[in-house]
């Protein structure tokens, strides 16, 4: 997870956002209100949302875009929880996100209040080295992610940034970049895909960091 800054909010919010609430508010019916509600799905948006993430998970890191379509992600549930409002439409809530991290099993429509340990990390709002250590073993070669804060143990534990499936990928991923980062000091391409590795729109680029941070 890294921090992420949040682009312009698109046109077709500007244009139609306090209109789609007022008719998520009058909606007849569940199912007219659902309809209302997802509103939020227009490709504009998602569209900004993967430019924004360079079509990587806003949680684990990892592209979605090319192997599926990437979820648009409310970091506050959209239909709100325990009498707050619900929040379908602006665009502060929303982040992209893969299927498993969003999925039923971790993420989903879970928020946790302060007094539970919460909130969780938002990658828009907070930075998270401040809650959360990249860490890589050399010798096991596993890249797991550890945290130094109760809101990093609540966020790793509820989006499952350590999850068996995700772990394995991600560690044969940072494994090939730590090989990298050995030849850089005598290759000068390696020392070029190291660094293309660090940039915001490489996978698990936090994890790349470790290597030219010390």
């Amino acid at each position: 997870m890294i921090f992420v800054a949040r682009s312009a909010k698109p046109q077709i919010l500007k244009k139609n956002e306090s209109g789609w609430l007022a008719d998520l508010k009058t909606a007849a019916n569940p199912l007219a209100k659902e309809k209302a509600a997802k509103k939020y799905a227009h490709r504009e948006i998602r569209e900004s949302l993967v430019a924004m993430f360079h079509g990587k998970c806003a949680y684990c890191e990892s592209y979605v875009k090319h192997v599926g379509y990437p979820n648009i992600e409310h970091f506050r549930p959209r239909n709100g929880t325990r009498g707050n409002a619900a929040l379908p439409f602006p665009w502060d809530n929303l982040l992209l996100s893969s299927t498993v991290c969003n999925g039923p099993q971790y993420k989903s429509d879970k928020f946790p209040n302060q007094a539970e340990g919460g909130p969780l990390l938002n990658p828009c709002a907070d930075n998270p080295d401040d809650h959360l250590e990249f860490h890589y073993d050399p010798v096991a070669k596993i890249a797991a992610v550890l945290y130094k804060t109760t809101r990093g143990k609540l966020t790793e534990e509820i989006i499952g940034l350590n999850r068996l499936d995700l772990k394995i990928y991600r560690s044969k991923h940072v494994r090939r970049i730590a090989a990298l980062a050995k030849l850089a000091g005598s290759y000068s391409e390696a020392a070029d895909l190291l660094s293309e590795a660090t940039k915001s729109d490489a996978d698990y680029s936090r994890f790349a960091i470790l290597f030219i941070s010390g």
